[in-house]
């Protein structure tokens, strides 16, 4: 076998950090550290180099294997945990970049603080929010409603009239009477009804709000709506309504009507 020349891979690799296998400590490496500062492991054994084959348990490195090698060029590792004064040791220690981030106090602080903020959303939304958010508002089937649509074609400008009749046949009085409106149509139309609304007629995206006085038991309210559309496109449009009555949802038939914008 020929013998390899060159400088001693030992002195060829700086190595800025190292990793106990034993017990996680990152620390900064010596010329002569030979066991960690912390669990007091011998980090120069053989199974932690660079240079050791743990399947076979022989050292790859060619300086060892001439000069020590057997007639075949192989140098076995005595033990798994075999350490001498090898002039070729390289720890194979580094630790991967996460670890590094973590031993640092300010950054392990942060992320520590950032899993407890994602576990608190996490519990928050999944744990407290249903408690505390608002039930699911029950459906009477003693309260229903019709919605009439007079025709179904309409020109751009054209008020649409909704007539509605909500009856509430429960032994009790329900008070308000709240109508939703959702659908593309309400988002760029004018909204108006008769009788008004009690208060002003609350918007959001693609819905309208509008409360009317409580119905009497055994009794019905009728209420025509109103929408005039504003600059949409010539197409068909779907209208949908929800009417809640003292708590209670009612049933609408039809759950929603169709607008054709000519």
């Amino acid at each position: 076998m020929q013998q390899p020349t060159g400088a001693p891979a030992a002195q060829q690799q700086p190595l800025l950090l190292w990793r106990c296998p034993q017990c996680g400590f990152i620390f900064s490496p010596q010329p002569k550290i030979v066991r960690c500062p912390r669990c007091g492991e011998n980090l120069r054994k053989c199974r932690y180099c660079k240079f050791a084959d743990t399947v076979t348990w022989e050292c790859t490195n060619s300086r060892i294997r001439f000069t020590f090698g057997d007639e075949t060029g192989r140098f076995h590792i005595p033990e798994p945990d075999h350490f001498w004064a090898c002039p070729e040791n390289l720890p194979d220690l580094q630790p991967p970049v996460w670890s590094i981030a973590l031993s640092n106090p300010l950054l392990r602080a942060l992320t520590l603080g950032a899993a407890i903020a994602v576990l608190l959303l996490v519990v928050f939304r999944f744990a407290i929010l249903p408690a505390i958010g608002p039930q699911e508002v029950p459906v009477s089937a003693l309260v229903s409603a019709q919605a009439v649509l007079t025709r179904s074609q309409f020109t751009v400008g054209e008020s649409i009239p909704i007539l509605l009749i909500v009856t509430n046949s429960e032994r009790v009085p329900l008070d308000p009477c709240i109508v939703v409106l959702r659908g593309e149509l309400v988002e760029h139309s004018e909204l108006r009804s008769q009788p008004s609304p009690l208060y002003p007629i609350q918007r959001t995206p693609k819905s309208a709000r509008l409360t009317f006085p409580g119905i009497p038991s055994q009794q019905s309210l009728t209420a025509w709506i109103y929408l005039t559309p504003l600059g949409v496109q010539r197409r068909s449009y779907e209208v949908a309504i929800e009417i809640y009555c003292g708590g209670y949802r009612a049933i609408v038939n039809p759950r929603s009507v169709k607008v054709d914008i000519r």
